[in-house]
């Protein structure tokens, strides 16, 4: 495991509940029938819509998990590819949450910011 030269632990620890709290929310905190609608915009219904949302809530867990107990170089750019695709995927299906207030596509910036800071200061690992 690479350790970062200058970011703090608790850095990493921020992102995890990022990713976290994502897949939690998608398993269920957040209500399913209003995920589903959300996801019939991208086109997505019945089953294939339920496989994304369940797919992509481990996904999201999974990375959180691992941004804890393996951080690395590595991981930072898997992150980046896939906070990619969801902001590509939320661009071309719902644009206009570019303009919410709550920024909710928009504080993916800070996200990608974060993770180049990590890869950035992330020692290359072996």
């Amino acid at each position: 495991m690479a350790a970062s030269k200058s970011i703090p632990t608790e850095t990493r620890t921020v992102l995890a509940i990022i990713w976290l709290w994502s897949g939690m929310v998608s398993l269920g905190l957040y209500p399913v029938a209003d995920s589903l609608v959300l996801l019939e915009r991208v086109g997505l219904t019945g089953m294939p819509a339920l496989a994304a949302l369940y797919a992509g809530a481990t996904l999201d867990i999974a990375l959180g998990l691992l941004t804890l107990r393996f951080p690395g170089r590595r991981l930072w750019m898997i992150q980046g590819v896939v906070v990619a695709f969801y902001t590509v995927i939320l661009t071309l299906s719902m644009p206009e949450l570019w303009l919410h207030p709550f920024g909710p596509v928009l504080k993916n910036l800070a996200v990608f910011n974060l993770l180049w800071l990590l890869y950035r200061n992330e020692r290359r690992e072996r």
